[in-house]
This record gives C-alpha cells, structure tokens and sequence, in this order.
C-alpha cells in the first residue's frame, strides 16, 4: 500500500513539473495582432494596416523593457519600485512614470557630479 501511494505521488509531481516546465516553453511566444478588427469591417479607411499595428506594438514592448530597465537599476524602496512597475503594465507611456525617471536620474547624476567635485 505505501509503495502504491508513493509511485502514484511520484507520479502526479511528474506531471505536474512537465506541465509547468512546458508553459514556460509556450510563454515566450510571437506577438499577435488581429488582423480583422470590428473598425475595419464598418470604416476601413480608419483602421492601420496589420504590418503598421504589429511594428507599433512592438515599439511599445520594446519601450516598456527599456522602462522596466531604468526602473530596475534606480536606487529607490522596493515598495515604490513595485508601484512604479504595475503603473508601467498600466499606462506605459504615463507621464508621471517619466516624471520621476528624470527626477530620480537628475538626482543621481548631481549626486555624480558632487562627489567628483569633492
């Protein structure tokens, strides 16, 4: 009876780690754009291209890294970081976001410039 339970527990946590270690596999995936949206049916002069929608997508997840990035190496609280970050998920190009990016680089470069004066 204990050998049953152990081959079926054993069993189970190797299903269980093929089916976590495939959706880490199916994450990084490419990025997708509709190719028909309800605007293009009803004014299709409106509506951007598909190759437009998807290279400007890409900009904007390109920006966001870039974002993330700058968000990671400045020194301020994990609390604050972690706000900063769900504010980025968001509304990537939020104002306030790049509001306190310049601030806190300015900061850190006059701090720079202060320590090389001295």
């Amino acid at each position: 009876m204990k050998t049953y339970l152990f081959k079926a527990f054993a069993f189970t946590f190797l299903l269980c780690s093929i089916f976590c270690a495939t959706a880490q596999e199916n994450k990084n995936g490419a990025i997708i754009v509709q190719k028909y949206t309800i605007m293009d049916r009803f004014e299709p002069d409106l509506v951007k291209p598909v190759s437009e929608r998807l290279e400007l997508k890409q900009q904007r997840i390109a920006h966001q890294t870039k974002t993330r990035q700058i968000l990671d190496t400045l020194d301020i609280s994990d609390r604050k970081k972690r706000r900063l970050l769900k504010e980025l998920k968001r509304s990537p190009f939020s104002e306030h976001l790049d509001k306190i990016i310049m601030a806190e680089t300015h900061f850190e470069d006059s701090a720079i410039k202060n320590d090389k004066n001295q």
